[in-house]
C-alpha cells in the first residue's frame, strides 16, 4: 500500500531534471510547519484526524522530491483536497489547478450521481438537467473518474467524501475540458460542454427593482467590495415604502467580510443583536450586529442556493437566527468554518484554513443549515425561489 502512495505522488510530483530552487531540508521544514499548523490551528482537526495523519506519513515521505514552486503548488494542492473541504485552499493556482466549483451541483442517487441542482445565474439555452446522470466525463465513466481522483487518504465509500470528489470533479482542472455525457430524465442524452454555457451578466455590485410594491435587490458576488455597502443605502431608500423585500445572495460564491455584510443586515434591526456564533479553540463568542441607517422594518425574504458562499451564509443564518427574515431556498455552499491565511515558510504563496466554528444562535453548525421554505429544484425556465417568496408575500393572491 505504501509504495502505491508513493508512487501516486510521484506522478503527481514528476522530479525531473529540474533546477532546484528549495532545499530539500528547508522543503521538509516547511511540510513540518504546515502539518503543525493542520494540528493546532485547523479547528476541524479532530473530525479529519485519521486523514491528517495519513498525509503527515504519505506526503511527507514524498516532500523532499519537490524542486520547482510550480509543482509544490500542486502538492499541496493535492494535499489539502485530501481534507474534502472546499473553504480550505492555497492563494495561488497553476493551469494544472482544479476551479473551486462549477456551475452545477450533483448527489448520488441509487448508485448514480445526477444533478440536483443547477446556478441561477445560467443563461438556460438547454434541456432541463435536473435528475439527469451523469454517464462520463470528457469521456470516462463517471465512476471511474471518481475513483481516479488523485486522493490517496480518503475512503472514496464514505458518502460525504463521495458528493464532494464527484463536485470537484465537475468543476475540473483548468487546463482541460468539462464535457458531460448525461442521460435526461425524459429518456433522452444530452451533451454538455461548461466551457460553453453562458453566464448573466451583472452591472454593479447588486442588481435592484421595484414591481408590484415589492422590492428586489440581488447582489452579484460583491459581499467582499465595500463600495456594497454604499449601493445597497442608495437602493433600499428607493424601496422604504414597499410591501416586502426579497433579497437574494445565490450569487455570492465567492464569500466576502463582516464589514461588508454587518452594515447591511443592521438595515433591518432595531437594537444590537448577536446573530452568529464563532467558537475558536480558546473562546466562544457571538458575532453582534448593529443598526445602521434608517430600519426597514417591512417583511424581509432571503433567497439562498449552492452558489451562496461563506459570508453569504453567515448572513442568511443570521436573518433566520434573528427571526427578521424569511429564508428560501436549497442547501447552501456549505463552506466551514471563520478563515485564516498562512504564509508558507520557504514559498512565496500561502494557504486558508478553518480556525473557527460558525454556528447558528440554534447551536447547529453553519454549514449544515436548510432553510425552512426549502426549494427541491425541478424547473430551469422559472425561478422557483422567488415565485415561492412572492406566493409568501401574498402576490397573486
Amino acid at each position: 500500500m505504501k509504495s502505491i502512495l508513493i508512487l501516486a505522488l510521484a506522478v503527481l510530483i514528476r522530479p525531473a531534471c529540474l533546477a532546484q530552487e528549495t532545499a530539500p531540508s528547508a522543503n521538509q521544514a516547511e511540510f513540518n510547519d504546515f502539518i503543525e499548523n493542520l494540528e493546532n490551528r485547523f479547528i476541524y482537526y479532530e473530525d479529519k484526524k485519521s486523514i491528517i495523519a495519513c498525509i503527515k506519513q504519505a506526503y511527507g515521505a514524498a516532500v523532499d522530491t519537490l524542486t520547482r514552486t510550480y509543482y509544490k503548488a500542486l502538492f499541496y494542492e493535492q494535499l489539502l483536497n485530501e481534507l474534502y473541504d472546499s473553504h480550505v485552499n492555497l492563494n495561488t493556482n497553476t493551469n494544472e489547478s482544479y476551479r473551486l466549483s462549477s456551475p452545477i451541483y450533483v448527489q448520488e442517487k441509487d448508485g448514480v450521481f445526477a444533478v440536483v441542482n443547477v446556478f441561477s445565474q445560467l443563461q438556460v439555452d438547454f434541456p432541463n438537467l435536473i435528475d439527469a446522470k451523469i454517464r462520463t466525463f470528457n469521456g470516462v465513466p463517471f465512476q471511474e473518474a471518481l475513483d481516479q481522483f488523485p486522493t490517496i487518504c480518503q475512503d472514496k465509500n464514505d458518502p460525504e467524501i463521495r458528493e464532494w470528489l464527484a463536485n470537484k470533479i465537475l468543476a475540473g482542472r483548468r487546463d482541460q475540458p468539462r464535457k458531460l455525457m448525461l442521460d435526461l430524465s425524459d429518456g433522452n442524452q444530452y451533451t454538455l460542454d461548461m466551457d460553453r454555457l453562458n453566464f448573466r451578466q451583472e452591472d454593479g455590485v447588486l442588481t435592484s427593482s421595484i414591481q408590484d410594491n415589492i422590492g428586489y435587490i440581488k447582489v452579484n458576488n460583491s459581499l467582499g467590495n465595500y463600495e456594497l455597502v454604499r449601493s445597497f443605502d442608495s437602493a433600499l431608500a428607493e424601496m422604504e415604502n414597499t410591501t416586502a423585500l426579497v433579497l437574494d445572495l445565490r450569487n455570492t460564491p465567492d464569500g466576502g467580510n463582516t464589514s461588508v455584510a454587518e452594515p447591511i443586515m443592521g438595515r433591518f434591526i432595531t437594537e444590537e443583536s448577536g446573530y452568529q456564533v464563532c467558537e475558536s479553540k480558546n473562546e466562544t463568542y457571538t458575532r453582534l450586529v448593529y443598526p445602521s441607517g434608517k430600519t426597514y422594518r417591512q417583511p424581509l425574504y432571503v433567497l439562498v442556493g449552492r452558489w451562496t458562499g461563506s459570508m453569504g451564509e453567515g448572513m442568511a443564518i443570521g436573518f433566520d437566527g434573528l427571526e427578521r427574515g424569511t429564508v428560501i431556498g436549497t442547501e447552501m455552499k456549505r463552506l466551514a468554518g471563520g478563515m485564516e491565511t498562512i504564509n508558507f515558510t520557504e514559498s512565496s504563496f500561502g494557504y486558508r484554513i478553518s480556525f473557527e466554528k460558525m454556528y447558528h444562535l440554534n447551536g447547529s453548525l453553519r454549514e449544515t443549515f436548510v432553510p425552512t421554505e426549502y426549494i427541491d429544484q425541478k424547473e430551469l425556465t422559472k425561478d422557483e425561489s422567488l415565485e415561492r417568496a412572492m406566493e409568501l408575500i401574498g402576490v397573486g393572491k
